[in-house]
């Protein structure tokens, strides 16, 4: 890919990116090196994406490597989640009642938590979010479903 369509979804995507990251690892150098890492395995490959997909197949992309940083043996249990209260307390325009709902949101298990983030924060559909974890539609619709179910069980 020419470095100048990659700078380009660069400035596009990569906040976004660097959040989703965050919220599948939970350590915020991790989730920037993911991001470069991606960003860099776009220069290095001669890839050819339609610009209509760009942006689900960047997520893909970044799952794929959050999953795999997330089995390496090396870094079972390493997530810090104090990076994303920092990030949230970053957010001026965040209420209470949200923040709340966030850092109940990051206490889920990553299988609820990254198809509720994705959905409701990223604004994917159910297929979308499919299409990216490598899961049926009548899985994600599950996990949300039993994530949903946990927050609200978590916030009575």
């Amino acid at each position: 890919m020419k470095n100048e369509k990659v700078l380009k979804l660069f400035n596009l995507y990569a906040n976004d990116l660097y959040r989703f990251a965050l919220s599948y690892v939970g350590i915020r150098q991790e989730a920037e090196d993911i991001v470069q890492n991606l960003f860099l395995k776009l220069i290095s490959k001669n890839l050819v994406i339609k610009s209509e997909y760009e942006k689900a197949y960047l997520y893909k992309m970044a799952a794929n490597m959050c999953k795999d940083y997330m089995k390496s043996a090396a870094n079972k249990g390493l997530a810090n989640y104090d990076d994303l209260e920092n990030l949230i307390a970053d957010r001026n325009a965040i209420s209470e009642r949200e923040e709340s709902l966030y850092n109940s949101l990051m206490n889920l298990p990553e299988t609820y938590r990254i198809p509720i983030y994705l959905h409701y924060y990223e604004g994917y559909t159910y297929h979308e979010i499919a299409t990216i974890l490598k899961l049926s539609d009548s899985a994600v619709a599950m996990r949300i479903s039993r994530g949903k179910e946990m927050l609200k069980n978590l916030e009575v």
